[in-house]
């Protein structure tokens, strides 16, 4: 009788199987095979799940209301139609700006008329004319940038946009945290008729003052206190500057 070498042996139910050299090395193979035709659908699965956590996220607006927007509130919205106006000029408007985070003050210098516009903070101009854009260092002889760049501004809590766009971003900030009823009242402001609204907030009371044409006359909250010192019906030339002059 002739002796079969055993080289494996595998429980299948209650029986016990051997298996010779020919036998496992078919079973290893159909074992092979049969992982291998598994592994298309579990990669199909993987690359589906895949899809679901890389996919699309949702997405939020931090704004609670659109630009333009009504809030609801006849008080803080009268305000809000003038700074969201669309206002060529010309003039001129001067103001101080204080950063409440550190108490700093500088000035700040905004000049409007159809075509361009130039505002100014501390030494940092930005300059939009004809298309073009500029930020240029009034205090240095670098060349003026061909962007704005609001980051040279960052650390006085403002943009170049704080005397109208910004100043609704802000109102619309603190319509949302309203915590009691609004007051509505004129004021003369650097010798202006000024449209005002005060928002009480967590912490105290935001103030904001438009002029009938649109540049932010007033705005204190809990970051800076914008006041306007001078106005003047028409565009200083001198504002357009990309240096100092003497």
């Amino acid at each position: 009788m002739t002796t079969v070498p055993v080289v494996g042996v595998r429980r299948v139910s209650d029986q016990i199987l051997l298996h010779s050299p020919m036998q496992a090395a078919n079973a290893r193979s159909c074992s092979r095979f049969r992982d291998m035709r598994h592994r298309p659908a579990v990669l199909g699965l993987l690359v589906l799940l895949t899809g679901c956590f890389t996919g699309e996220r949702p997405s939020f607006s931090p704004e609670p209301f659109a630009a333009g927007s009504p809030t609801g509130n006849a008080a803080i919205d009268q305000v809000l139609v003038q700074l969201d106006a669309i206002n060529d000029g010309p003039y001129t408007a001067e103001y101080t700006v204080l950063t409440k985070f550190g108490n700093t003050s500088r000035p700040a210098t905004v000049a409007v008329e159809t075509g361009r516009r130039s505002v100014t903070v501390g030494s940092v101009r930005f300059i939009t004319a004809n298309g073009a854009s500029q930020t240029c260092l009034l205090d240095k002889s670098d060349p003026c940038s061909t962007t704005i760049e609001p980051a040279k501004i960052s650390d006085t809590q403002i943009t170049p946009d704080f005397y109208a766009t910004d100043a609704a971003k802000r109102l619309r900030r603190s319509a949302v945290a309203l915590v009691g009823p609004t007051v509505s009242h004129v004021e003369q402001i650097a010798g202006q008729t000024a449209t005002c609204v005060d928002v009480p907030v967590t912490g105290g009371t935001s103030v904001f003052c438009v002029l009938p044409n649109g540049p932010l006359a007033r705005l204190d909250d809990g970051a800076v206190a914008i006041n306007l010192t001078r106005y003047a019906p028409a565009a200083d030339g001198s504002l357009f500057a990309t240096t100092n002059t003497p």
